[in-house]
């Protein structure tokens, strides 16, 4: 059964939560345990995106719970109640729990020390007791809730999410280097509205990484070669999107070091060099093409190995653009050309990596 096909309005996440709600406060009404409202705030908070979630973020609640009770019990069977009291608990129980790297349950915790301590002190352990029975009950009815109803395959929104994060990080490496090439990067704007977009892309895909992960220790649909090979992937690219940066700024570096120096003429020789880039770029284009489909797709990657024969053409045009040009001008010019040079040659290899047998092949 797939929730989102029956309410394609409304995520699973968010039924489950209302569900959890609903089964938390009709069990508190049954047995009669008040207040129903803590019960509902323990429900919301662990409705997780995973079961695994769902019971780590449960046992934490269990702990923080526990301690801020025991907490406020001692507060307040040694010092009274009272507004100073209360804000003395309340700095322990937080400062206590952060220590012990329980943060996620702090509020709950602290609205647990509060409702102890507002009772008078011959009603502590009963207010402890029945708060702590309340908080449970929203505990078991997200579990239950959580366990109850299917999960997505985290595996499948991830896949997909992967294919757009290539597709959008490999397009922006692309045009940031034909923009260094022909000297004409992308506007300032467009640079930061890609990026962002990439960046946010980004986010999501790692993400959903980490529910497939964890859904995937569980269900074991996945095998671990396959599971290795994405991570591989998805690292390729997030080091695919960050060298993009990297050229984008030696690009505006080099258009700044030439309006210095009254925009000279490139030569032939610098031509033939940028020529080099060129044909090294649409390279990785062909060779990024085979590699989404062999990891998105299951298709078999064409074998290829390290072509020394293209960089040591390059390197002849560089050695025959140094006879033209020496001194600063071609040692600043030459580091704007190799950090390019650079991130293309290690885009190609690490997409050669990924192939199981290296044999003749490109660049």
């Amino acid at each position: 059964m797939n929730i989102n096909r029956i309410f394609p309005f409304v995520g699973a996440r968010i039924l489950k939560t209302g569900a959890a709600v609903a089964l938390a406060v009709y069990i508190c009404t049954l047995l009669k345990l008040d207040p129903k409202v803590f019960a509902g705030v323990s429900a919301v908070i662990n409705v997780q995106p995973s079961i695994y979630r769902s019971f780590r973020n449960a046992v934490e609640q269990v702990l923080t719970h526990v301690i801020s009770v025991i907490i406020a019990v001692v507060c307040g069977y040694a010092f009274g109640t009272g507004p100073l009291i209360i804000g003395l608990a309340t700095i322990i129980i937080i400062t206590t729990n952060v220590k012990l790297n329980l943060k996620q349950g702090v509020s709950m915790g602290v609205v647990a020390g509060i409702f102890v301590l507002d009772a008078p002190q011959q009603d502590f352990l009963s207010h402890a007791l029945t708060r702590s029975y309340v908080i449970f009950v929203g505990l078991g009815a997200a579990l239950f809730i959580n366990s109850f109803l299917p999960q997505p395959r985290y595996s499948s929104s991830f896949l997909s999410h992967l294919g757009k994060f290539n597709e959008g990080s490999a397009k922006f490496f692309v045009e940031l280097v034909k923009g260094f090439i022909k000297l004409e990067p992308i506007s300032a704007k467009d640079y930061e509205v890609k990026r962002t977009e990439i960046k946010d892309l980004l986010r999501t895909t790692r993400d959903l990484f980490e529910l497939h992960k964890e859904q995937n220790h569980y269900l074991k649909h996945v095998p671990g070669e396959k599971q290795d090979l994405w991570e591989k992937y998805l690292d390729f690219n997030v080091k695919l999107f960050y060298k993009s940066q990297e050229i984008y700024s030696a690009t505006l570096q080099r258009l700044e070091w030439r309006k210095e120096r009254g925009d000279p003429p490139i030569s032939n020789e610098f031509y033939m060099v940028l020529g080099m880039l060129e044909r090294g770029i649409h390279s990785f284009e062909k060779l990024n093409d085979d590699l989404h489909r062999y990891v998105l797709q299951g298709e078999p990657l064409v074998p290829v190995q390290f072509n020394e024969q293209f960089w040591e053409e390059l390197s002849y045009f560089i050695d025959r653009w140094h006879t033209r040009m020496t001194g600063a001008d071609f040692l600043h010019a030459f580091m704007y050309v190799s950090a390019v040079a650079s991130d293309i040659k290690w885009a190609n290899r690490s997409i050669k990596e990924f192939s199981p047998v290296k044999t003749q092949g490109e660049v």
